[in-house]
C-alpha cells in the first residue's frame, strides 16, 4: 500500500492512524488535508479532521519519472531502468535513435546527469551521484579510455618523455588517473583549463613536483 486515507478529531489525530496504517515515518510521506476538522454545534454539523498520506517515491524513482518526462519534451520515446545502491543511481535508457541520445564522446549523455541530478538533489536536499547511459555506453567508453592509458604509459616509458592525451570531461580523466595509478613507470597529472583540461602521462624520470 502507497496511500492512504484515515480521519480523526484532529489533523494530527488522523495523520498518526495514516502513518500507523503504512507502517512509515512523516518524512517518508506527502500529507494532503483532504477536510479540516468542524466541531459540533449543539450536537449537529459536527466533523472529523481528513488526510490522504502518501509514500514519497524513493530518488531513484523520482529520477527515472524525471527522466522520462525530459526525454518525451525533447522528442525522444524510452525508458529507463533505474538502480538504486549506496553509490548512487544508475538509469540505462532504451528506445529509439538513442545513439543521438549519447552525443559526441557522451556529452548529451552528462548533460543528462547534471540536469537530473539537479532535479533529485533539489527534492532529496542532498547531491546524489547519477549515472546516465544507453547502449553500453559508458563500458564501451571506459574500455576505450583503458586502452589509450595504457598505451599513454607505454610510449612515456619508452620515449622518456611525457604524453598528452586529448581533452576530457573529469570523469574521464579520472578514469585515465585510476587506471595509472599503480603503474610503476609513470604518474599522471590533470592540466589546462575548461575544455581543454587533460591528462598528461609522465615518465616518473622526468616527472614535474607535485605542487
Amino acid at each position: 500500500m502507497s496511500a492512504t486515507e484515515h480521519s480523526g478529531r484532529t489533523v494530527a489525530e488522523a495523520l498518526d492512524r495514516a502513518l500507523a496504517a503504512l507502517g512509515v515515518s512523516r518524512d517518508e510521506v506527502e500529507v494532503e488535508v483532504i477536510q479540516e476538522p468542524r466541531p459540533a454545534l449543539l450536537g449537529l454539523g459536527g466533523r472529523e479532521a481528513k488526510v490522504r498520506v502518501t509514500r514519497k517515491a524513493t530518488p531513484g524513482a523520482f529520477a527515472q519519472q524525471e527522466a522520462e518526462q525530459l526525454l518525451a519534451l525533447i522528442g525522444y520515446e524510452a525508458q529507463a531502468a533505474v538502480e538504486e545502491s549506496a553509490d548512487g543511481i544508475s538509469l540505462t535508457f532504451v528506445g529509439q535513435e538513442m545513439d543521438l541520445l549519447i552525443g559526441r564522446d557522451g556529452k548529451t549523455l552528462d548533460a543528462l546527469e547534471f540536469l537530473l541530478g539537479l532535479h533529485v538533489a533539489r527534492r532529496q536536499g542532498q547531491w546524489i551521484p547519477i549515472v546516465v547511459d544507453t547502449q553500453g555506453y559508458r563500458a564501451r567508453r571506459e574500455r576505450t579510455l583503458i586502452a589509450a592509458a595504457q598505451q599513454a604509459a607505454d610510449r612515456a616509458a619508452r620515449e622518456g618523455a611525457p604524453v598528452v592525451l586529448e581533452p576530457m570531461e573529469s570523469r574521464d580523466r579520472r578514469t585515465v588517473h585510476l587506471v595509472l595509478q599503480d603503474d610503476p613507470r609513470v604518474t599522471t597529472a590533470s592540466e589546462g583549463e575548461g575544455e581543454q583540461r587533460r591528462v598528461v602521462v609522465h615518465p616518473k624520470e622526468s616527472t614535474p613536483p607535485v605542487e
